[in-house]
């Protein structure tokens, strides 16, 4: 597609959007694309006092049928309350991206911010796009501000990959390590095995294979979205297994995201732990992290999920899809990762309601925080909207997620194993439910259709806490572009 025209496309789509009605659907403290869809985030970085967040954007995607290229869109935060977009990042204006500018990482080094990334190319012709007609090319796009990107630099093709990986080779994390650079690329070889390739680098522009890290056994057909944190002294390999075979409790939706623990050097000899899903919804994955100035370890995903039967919500019927999640703290304990809601974001709470847990509970509210603390071995049961059930039953050691045809909208029940309920945190945001477990121990993440606001919990021994929310502000520093 020619450059200009397609900028002139989204501009388009951009300037409707910031005309139409208001609808029930779009979330007041999740960040959503202004148009079109939205995928994975990218990028995730610290440059002084400012955060920024890239994603995967479609601008296109609900306005028309046809295949449309995805870009790169971009905010930026000081304290993940107050919001800027700015303008899309990166377009598919290159013989090496014409068929999309797909995942990828950020560089701040030397006074600029450099964004690696995979840019797509689909031949025309009788192709399976998996050994044949597609190219993965590894590619670099510079800046000064932060903002304003330019100078492409073509770093790696398919050719430069080893011989038995298939056309599927992506996603590429820069990596800083005593100075040295590194870069991770998630891969499919030629037997259908997933696996991450570690390159290393002196000056970011020239690449040598020097490890590959897979599993004894094979672990998926595909490895996406890598991302190497270190979480309280502990190295982790996010990673999204692609083809893994489905579990009742722990691998149930199309693809799964989470992560491996790393013994020894990943650049050398590492060996992997057991894999540690992220979530037990039905919307969460491409997690990726951010490691902030003053040292701690946040996680940021898609609420989404590739491939699925419910894949496309009734909001793309109103011109957008797909969300992003709250950022989360991640921390390391006892061998399992914890993920919290950002303390930053109780800044949004309005005045707290509490009450006993003998009395039935209600509220109505599309955006709000529900804290619930059951005392031992009580059965706690929390009715959503039209049609939605969170339920915990002691007995059963069991935690399920039971969507309706109204509030589920394709979703049916998600269940996890569960010995004891200590605390819920749920986060109720228009179509968006993000659920806590013990602290972080477990999250369920989902999508939540229904034009209820009603909030109902069954009497239980225990205190329930209840907190309106505000929208967060976003400011749209575009001046006149896309």
């Amino acid at each position: 597609m020619e450059h200009q025209t397609y900028r002139e496309q989204i501009a388009r789509a951009y300037a409707d959007s910031l005309t139409s009605a208001p609808d029930p659907w779009r979330p007041g403290y999740h960040l959503t694309p202004m148009s079109g869809t939205l995928a994975d985030p990218n990028g995730l970085c610290q440059t002084g006092s400012t955060y920024h967040i890239f994603y995967i954007t479609n601008p296109l995607a609900c306005r028309t049928a046809g295949r449309t290229p995805c870009v790169w869109g971009h905010y930026t935060t000081e304290d993940f309350v107050h919001y800027r977009r700015e303008k899309t990042a990166i377009y598919p204006d290159d013989r090496r991206d014409r068929d999309g500018v797909y995942s990828g990482s950020a560089l701040a080094r030397d006074g600029k911010l450099y964004l690696y990334y995979t840019g797509n190319v689909r031949h025309a012709g009788d192709f399976d796009y998996i050994h044949a007609g597609r190219e993965q090319n590894v590619l670099r796009v510079e800046s000064t501000d932060g903002v304003h990107f330019s100078e492409k630099t073509l770093l790696m093709t398919n050719d430069d990959f080893p011989a038995d990986m298939t056309n599927h080779v992506r996603d590429p994390q820069i990596i800083v390590r005593d100075g040295q650079l590194y870069l991770l690329l998630g891969a499919r070889t030629q037997e259908d095995v997933g696996c991450a390739l570690v390159y290393h680098s002196e000056d970011g522009r020239r690449f040598r294979l020097v490890n590959r890290l897979n599993t004894d056994a094979p672990f998926g057909y595909m490895w996406e979205c890598l991302d190497l944190a270190v979480v309280d002294g502990q190295p982790l390999l996010l990673c999204c297994p692609q083809g893994i075979a489905r579990d009742p409790f722990r691998y149930q939706n199309a693809h799964q995201c989470g992560c491996f623990p790393l013994r020894g050097d990943f650049a050398a000899s590492a060996q992997l732990g057991a894999f540690q899903p992220f979530d037990y919804g039905f919307d969460l994955y491409a997690a990726r992290t951010l490691k902030t100035d003053d040292g701690r370890a946040l996680l940021i995903a898609w609420m989404g999920m590739s491939e699925a039967d419910y894949g496309r919500t009734p909001s793309a019927d109103l011109g957008w899809d797909q969300v992003i999640t709250m950022p989360r703290e991640l921390h390391w304990k006892n061998g399992q990762l914890l993920q919290k809601p950002l303390p930053e974001l109780d800044a949004l709470r309005g005045p707290c309601t509490r009450q006993d847990g003998r009395t039935p509970a209600r509220f109505h509210s599309r955006r709000c925080q529900l804290h619930v603390r059951p005392e031992a071995g009580q059965d706690v049961t929390i009715r959503l909207y039209e049609d939605a059930v969170l339920r915990f039953q002691a007995a059963e050691g069991l935690m399920t997620l039971e969507m309706g045809a109204v509030c589920g909208a394709g979703r049916d029940i998600r269940r996890m194993k569960l010995e004891r309920l200590e605390q819920l945190a749920l986060y109720l945001d228009s179509s968006v439910l993000e659920v806590f477990v013990n602290d972080g121990c477990a999250s369920m993440t989902s999508r939540i259709f229904g034009l209820d606001d009603a909030i109902a919990i069954d009497a239980f021994a225990g205190t329930v806490a209840f907190y309106p929310m505000r929208a967060f502000s976003i400011t749209d520093a575009r001046e006149g572009g896309v």
